[in-house]
């Protein structure tokens, strides 16, 4: 009788505490800039003009309140470059100002940590894995390891939910490139999207 009332009392309390999987899809856009290790006068600056992400994500419950959290996400930046000096066509130096504009995009693998309170918020953290996926003709590179930290809400209807996750998130924190500047496309942003439980 003890061993059924154990057995019992187990699988209430893992039905109590499991959480379901879930799959997620979001659309993000965000405030973005160009941050760097160290200025240098003379040295270009540089602007970014719109950014945009969106990506598809997947929750794994590790526990009641706690997630792990996967997945991929494509984000494009367009980048106003501002050469303080140039030459003009007699070699005569002029400091109007010239730009040019330069497309970056972005592949990235978030791998978070998600802590649910309050039955619809939660917190989520961590490492975030990227690669340029094209060649912005720019002099610093975003490949490496990031973070993200976020807060955010979400809503139930049903075995399907909406989400918002405001969030700062920071590109190449550890640079795979040895670049003798180190350029960071960093982000105050927010994805908005839908998910379902499974």
């Amino acid at each position: 009788m003890k061993i059924k009332l154990l057995f019992l009392f187990l699988a209430l309390t893992v039905s109590t505490y499991a959480q379901k999987p879930a799959a997620r899809i979001f659309y993000g856009f965000s405030d973005a800039e160009l941050l760097e290790n160290e200025e240098l006068d003379g040295s270009p600056a540089n602007d970014i003009e719109n950014h945009y992400e969106f990506g598809a994500e997947l929750s794994i419950p590790l526990s009641k309140k706690i997630s792990l959290i996967a997945g991929l996400t494509y984000s494009k930046t367009t980048i106003k470059i501002q050469n303080v000096f140039y030459y003009n066509e007699i070699n005569n130096k002029s400091s109007m100002p010239h730009f040019r504009y330069n497309d970056l995009e972005i592949l990235s693998i978030p791998i978070l940590l998600e802590f649910n309170f309050w039955n619809y918020f939660f917190l989520n953290a961590g490492p975030v894995l990227s690669f340029e996926l094209n060649d912005p003709d720019i002099e610093y590179s975003q490949n490496g390891i990031g973070y993200h930290l976020g807060f955010g809400g979400q809503y139930n209807v049903g075995d399907f939910f909406i989400f918002a996750n405001p969030y700062f998130k920071q590109f190449a924190t550890i640079d795979f490139k040895d670049e003798m500047l180190d350029y960071n496309l960093s982000q105050f942003g927010a994805h908005i999207g839908i998910g379902y439980q499974f």
